[in-house]
């Protein structure tokens, strides 16, 4: 049965459900440490408060005590709900305890989760044991009503491991990449019936944390074909229930802003066009089906 008791759960299978986006901020290029120091409060302050009007949640990529701590803080000022932190390096003692003590100070300001690593036993940046080792060490410093995963391209729910690691799944769903003919809306009704999929066969919740449509790239992308699967993406709900006790959640937007760092990483010139906000903090088309959802 699911453990319905996390308050992250309840929240997310309630009457008002938070919407989430995932958050890198605008100005930050986190390739060089230098920059974690950088940022500007200010520059946090101005990323949150131009996604507020449509998001009350965050899904964060890792934890550096130079920022991590800040954005929470002004997130709190500024009521999001729920904050979804993460390890970006399972390895990192730093990062596991940084997000242990976070957790703590925060338990009853946001409806909380943790996700220890980002696809990075797909992209063999670390191995399960290494989850396993940060998992142990995050329990025990860790508030107990606070849940626990870890995230994976759709791929890597083929290990029974990966399915069975933590108290929920939070799969990043690509049809751009795994369906790449498939149109937005096709696209959408695809992403959406692989969660459920995978939430029927692993008898456990699953968060889709990633998914979407860039707005550039190709010739394919643009800002009314990234509106148009946003729209069919949320049409049937953010929330499915899965049998009595389960459910799949799809009330998460990636991501928050255009990102021309990854494009520079990747190669991949779609890279830096997912944002729902531009570079210089202005909403996308899609960005007003999100606001939609709170009117």
């Amino acid at each position: 049965m699911v453990a319905i008791a996390f308050l992250l759960f309840q929240v997310l299978t309630g009457p008002n459900p938070p919407a989430f986006i995932a958050y890198t901020p605008s100005e930050l290029d986190p390739r060089q440490e230098v920059n974690q120091r950088r940022l500007a409060t200010s520059s946090i302050r101005a990323d949150l408060t131009a996604m507020r009007k449509g998001f009350d949640g965050l899904v964060l990529y890792g934890y550096h005590e130079a920022n991590t701590p800040r954005i929470l803080a002004v997130a709190k000022d500024l009521k999001y709900r729920s904050v979804i932190l993460a390890i970006w390096d399972p390895k990192s003692a730093a990062e596991v305890d940084g997000v242990a003590e976070l957790a703590r100070l925060h338990e009853k300001d946001f409806a909380l989760g943790v996700i220890v690593g980002n696809e990075g036993i797909t992209f063999k940046r670390y191995e399960f044991e290494d989850l396993t080792i940060a998992a142990a060490r995050l329990r025990k410093k860790l508030p107990a009503g606070v849940p626990i995963t870890t995230s994976e391209p759709l791929v890597g729910y083929k290990s029974d491991a990966v399915v069975a690691f933590g108290d929920f799944l939070m799969p990043n769903i690509h049809p751009v990449f795994d369906r790449p003919n498939l149109g937005p809306v096709e696209a959408a009704a695809w992403a959406r019936e692989e969660a459920v999929a995978l939430a029927k066969r692993a008898k456990r919740p699953v968060v889709l944390k990633e998914t979407g449509f860039p707005h550039g790239g190709k010739p394919a992308y643009t800002p009314e074909t990234q509106k148009a699967y946003w729209e069919a993406y949320l049409k049937p709900g953010v929330v499915e229930k899965v049998g009595a006790d389960n459910f799949a959640y799809f009330g998460i937007g990636f991501e928050a802003f255009d990102l021309p760092w990854k494009a520079q990483e990747s190669g991949l010139g779609i890279e830096k066009y997912w944002g729902l906000y531009s570079t210089k903090r202005e909403p996308f088309p899609a960005a007003g089906v999100w606001e939609g959802l709170k009117k």
